[in-house]
């Protein structure tokens, strides 16, 4: 468990140097447009890097700068970004936010020339671009897991899957399924449009009030339908949702709280004051100009372990012999351990999925007024 971030990236306790020559990370994330925008998670990689250069001592004295560039509605936009990286020489390495679009696009141009982190991969070209590492695992493999918790814990048989259309939730919605059908538990699943509100047709239409598992796979409005719809048709089964539902615009569209479901999660719950990892993320992020909103986010929280992996990186190289070459063979080496993530970290173990590290999930129930209680540690996928 990592409390410590002095420690755990080597660092020199105090500010870079001024006026030394910083160290570029080329930052990429699906923001601005209407399709499941993820702006916390650049807020806090800035964030990051500014603890790095105000805390850490930089890299060996040389401040972390992180070149930003967005994607908001287009495949396309991807290439333009990969453009953008590959063309600054002072960008040594990648970093992804929730990039489920343009992600094929941007690897096409990068091909490995400049090595990437990530901490989930949303995109669908992701589990086998070149020189990319998956630490906390991609869709397939952080929701296998959900299976093994439906089998395990819950001994469920049948389940309800209810996801919207956007690319992110469908995707999503098809490696639920495949997790829970490894594990022998009977799928139905539905799709609704990304702008319903009465989900109620769609829920029912799931089985949802025969399951013996719901799952829903949404975001903002789309929980609160789902929600809403559950609480119309009385349901009592267990519900086990994505950590995407805890926003604050879901609390408020349901009265000023969450639903009491419970959640899986490739990390440690970022707003779970109990576990000390949690805590020292919290505390170091918004100290930095994080909002305490946006640190709650799970691709905020993946942001910021993916700037201090960089930094531990870095210096472990030496800022004077930073480069993509010497960044790659670090990341090839690497076995962890992760902020907020799982135990092990073991990259390539997936034959037909090398950038992938991890496949590894942990559940929460929600238990009202912004308590939670862990129900079950770190789980594998289906045996």
């Amino acid at each position: 468990m990592i409390t410590d971030y002095l420690s755990y990236v080597g660092g020199k306790d105090g500010p870079a140097t001024a006026g030394a020559k910083p160290l570029g990370i080329g930052w990429v994330n699906i923001e601005g447009g209407s399709i499941g925008p993820t702006p916390e998670a650049t807020r806090a990689a800035q964030a990051a890097v500014r603890y790095v250069n105000e805390k850490l001592g930089g890299i060996g004295g040389r401040p972390l700068e992180l070149k930003v560039c967005t994607i908001t509605s287009a495949e396309e936009e991807g290439q333009k970004c990969g453009q953008q990286m590959l063309n600054d020489a002072s960008v040594q390495a990648l970093a992804f936010g929730n990039v489920f679009l343009g992600d094929t696009s941007f690897n096409s141009v990068i091909a490995g020339q400049k090595p990437l982190l990530v901490g989930v991969a949303t995109g669908a070209s992701m589990p086998t671009a070149k020189d990319a590492y998956i630490l906390n695992g991609d869709l397939t493999h952080v929701f296998a897991p959900w299976g093994t918790y439906a089998r395990d814990t819950l001994h469920a048989k049948t389940a309800a899957v209810i996801y919207t259309n956007a690319p992110g939730d469908k995707a999503a919605g098809a490696a639920v399924r495949q997790g829970l059908e490894a594990a022998g538990v009977k799928v139905t699943s539905v799709a609704f449009d990304a702008q319903a509100t009465d989900l109620l047709g769609p829920v029912t239409a799931a089985g949802a009030q025969s399951a013996d598992l719901i799952v829903p796979i949404a975001q903002g409005q789309g929980c609160v339908g789902i929600a809403k719809a559950l609480k119309q048709l009385g349901n009592t089964k267990p519900v086990v949702a994505t950590p995407v539902c805890l926003s604050g615009d879901v609390a408020q569209g349901l009265g000023g709280d969450l639903p009491t479901w419970t959640y899986g999660i490739a990390q440690t719950l970022p707003t779970d004051q109990s576990a000390a990892d949690a805590k020292a993320y919290l505390e170091a992020a918004t100290a930095s100009g994080l909002d305490a909103k946006d640190a709650a986010q799970v691709f905020a929280a993946l942001a910021w372990s993916e700037i201090l992996t960089y930094a531990k990186m870095f210096n472990e190289i030496g800022a004077d012999k930073v480069s993509p070459e010497t960044v790659s063979a670090q990341l090839k080496k690497f076995t962890g351990p992760v902020i907020m993530g799982a135990p092990e970290v073991k990259c390539g173990q997936f034959a037909d999925a090398p950038a992938v590290c991890n496949s590894q999930s942990k559940f929460y129930d929600y238990q009202g007024k912004g308590s939670f209680k862990q129900v079950a540690n770190w789980l594998r996928p289906p045996a």
